[in-house]
């Protein structure tokens, strides 16, 4: 039972480690002044206070209460891009776009593993490659569009996202979609012994 209770605490802490990582890392790499940091600290802060307000408020329409928290977000965007340098700017600019490079480098990797595991054609290949491309253009539409409230987006992209299955089984044939979900399953965790 301890075990099972520490390994469920660690899975809930790795997403938050990873996130101070990353900010840490991107703090560093931007050189924020200290003046810069303490002002980011304050800010934050005061998001969080206001995040827990909001999280307490039970009398408020589920609507009303993302309304409010996507105004938060935003709010809290402009702010920390404010305390920033014009080249500080820059910097995460080119970040992000190196970071969108390694995300398609990784994309087609894994689309290069799909193809040696599942035997796929090249035309299976072209047809897939396709359909991930309509895909992904189709959701960043959806998440760009300001009009719509969060639960039509998520049922727009559940919706892409089952007309993505559908496609899938179109083009692949019975045994490649087998294994593709047998591919898919999570691996067993190995339990580690406390000695």
């Amino acid at each position: 039972m301890v075990m099972i209770i520490a390994a469920q605490a660690q899975e809930k802490r790795v997403p938050e480690q990873r996130k101070v990582y990353r900010d840490k890392m991107m703090t560093e790499k931007i050189k924020l002044s200290d003046e810069q940091k303490q002002k980011a600290k304050t800010l934050n802060e005061d998001y969080r206070k206001k995040m827990d307000e909001l999280r307490k408020k039970d009398d408020i329409l589920v609507k009303d209460w993302r309304n409010q928290m996507t105004e938060l977000n935003k709010k809290h965007r402009e702010d920390m891009s404010a305390l920033l340098s014009k080249e500080q700017k820059e910097q995460i600019g080119k970040f992000k776009v190196e970071r969108k490079k390694m995300a398609e480098i990784d994309a087609n990797a894994r689309m290069e593993k799909m193809k040696l595991r599942l035997d796929l054609s090249n035309d299976q290949m072209e047809r897939i490659k396709k359909q991930r491309t309509e895909s992904l253009e189709n959701m960043k539409v959806i998440r760009e569009n300001r009009s719509q409230d969060m639960m039509k987006k998520r049922v727009e992209m559940k919706a892409l996202i089952q007309k993505r299955k559908e496609n899938m089984r179109s083009i692949l044939n019975e045994g490649q979609m087998k294994k593709m979900q047998e591919m898919r399953k999570p691996m067993p965790r190995k339990r580690r012994v406390l000695s």
